[in-house]
C-alpha cells in the first residue's frame, strides 16, 4: 500500500521492514552484509523509527483528548459564570433599579465569543459589584450586594478560573500543534529513507531481480487520478448526528471509499484522521467524529481510493454541532 494519511506510515513501515529483511538474507544474512542507508542506518534503526513515529501518532490523539476535555470543562464554565452574570442584572433591576449602577451593567456576552469578548463583560460585573459593595450612600440598599448566596469574592475567583480553563484549551491547542509538526518531521526522514531503500535494493540486486521487482510502494503506482465526488453534510438535531452523503463514483477501479476529518473550521490534511473506510456502493455516512460536545466544530472530505491506490478528495464540508 502506498502512504496515504498520518494512519498509513505505519502499515507502509512495515511493509518496507519485511521486505528489508528478506533482502538482508539475500545479502548474506549476517551484519556485515546487511544493506544500510545513508549514516549507517540499519533495519533495527528503521524500525524504532517505526515505533517513535507510532508514539507521535499516538500522543496526536492523546492531545485531541486533552484538548477536547479542556474544552468542556471550559464551556461547563462559561455557561455557569454566564448565569451569575444575568443574576447579577437582575438583581440590579430589581434592588438597584433607582440607582446610577442600574444602567451600568454589562451586556450578556454570547457562549460562542472568543476570550477577549467574553471576559471583558466579567470583569466589567466585577467592578462595578466592587463600586456597589462600597457604596453605603444607596438609598434602601444595605451593602454588599449578595444573590442568593453567592458573593463577588466568589464571583472574582470563578472570573480568575474561567481565565485558567481558556488557557488550558490554548495550551491543548499548543501542545497538539507542536505533535504534529515533531510528527511530521518524522515523517520526511521515514519517507526519505524509504527513498534512499528503493534506490538501494535496485542498486545492489538489480532492476530484474525479484526483490526489485516487489519493493513496496511510496507513492501510488501510476494510473488516472479519479475524479472527485461531491460532498454534502449538515448536523441532524433529532439523532444527534451529522450525516453526510454525496454520488457514487463511476471510475471503473473504484475500490472505497476514505471519509477523513480535522478539528476545526478548515480541512488541514496533516492533522486529519480517518472517520470511516466504506466499501464500493455505500455513498453515505453517519458519525459524531469532532463533533462530541455543542460547540465543536469538524471539517470532513470524502476520498475516491482506487485499487491502484490513486485517490482524490472531495470538497470540504464543515459542519458545527448546535
Amino acid at each position: 500500500m502506498p502512504l496515504e494519511d498520518v494512519g498509513s506510515y505505519g502499515p507502509v513501515m512495515n511493509e518496507f521492514g519485511i521486505h528489508w529483511g528478506k533482502v538482508n538474507l539475500a545479502l548474506g544474512g549476517a551484519p556485515a552484509t546487511d544493506l544500510k542507508l545513508e549514516a549507517g542506518l540499519t533495519l533495527a534503526m528503521f524500525l524504532l523509527l517505526r515505533d517513535d513515529i507510532q508514539a507521535k501518532v499516538t500522543a496526536i490523539e492523546g492531545f485531541d483528548n486533552g484538548r477536547q476535555i479542556a474544552a468542556e470543562q471550559r464551556d461547563a464554565l462559561k455557561i455557569a459564570l454566564r448565569d451569575h452574570l444575568a443574576q447579577f442584572r437582575a438583581m440590579l433591576r430589581v434592588l438597584l433599579a433607582k440607582s446610577k449602577y442600574a444602567s451600568s451593567a454589562p451586556i450578556l456576552p454570547e457562549l460562542t465569543s472568543g476570550e477577549a469578548k467574553f471576559m471583558a463583560a466579567f470583569d466589567d460585573a466585577a467592578d462595578l459589584w466592587g463600586r456597589i459593595d462600597a457604596d453605603a450612600t444607596i438609598a434602601g440598599f444595605t451593602p454588599p450586594l449578595v444573590i442568593a448566596g453567592y458573593m463577588r469574592p466568589t464571583f472574582v475567583t470563578d472570573i480568575a478560573a474561567m481565565r485558567d480553563a481558556f488557557l488550558a484549551v490554548l495550551t491543548a491547542d499548543n501542545d497538539k500543534r507542536m505533535g504534529i509538526k515533531e510528527r511530521d518531521v518524522l515523517f520526511e526522514t521515514a519517507r526519505e529513507y524509504m527513498i534512499q531503500y528503493r534506490v538501494a535494493v535496485e542498486g545492489l540486486l538489480g532492476p530484474n531481480h525479484p526483490l526489485t521487482q516487489t519493493l513496496p510502494l511510496i507513492s501510488p503506482a501510476p494510473g488516472s487520478t479519479p475524479d472527485g465526488v461531491t460532498l454534502t453534510g449538515t448536523w441532524i438535531p433529532a439523532d444527534e448526528l451529522a450525516e453526510f452523503s454525496w454520488p457514487a463514483s463511476t471510475n471503473p477501479n473504484l475500490d472505497h471509499y476514505v471519509v477523513r476529518m480535522s478539528i476545526g473550521s478548515s480541512y488541514d490534511a496533516a492533522a486529519a484522521t480517518v472517520v470511516g473506510n466504506l466499501p464500493a456502493g455505500t455513498t453515505s455516512l453517519a458519525t459524531t467524529a469532532g463533533l462530541e460536545n455543542p460547540g465543536d466544530v469538524a471539517s470532513f472530505k470524502v476520498f475516491v481510493k482506487l485499487t491502484t491506490g490513486n485517490e482524490a478528495g472531495s470538497n470540504t464540508v464543515t459542519i458545527t454541532r448546535p
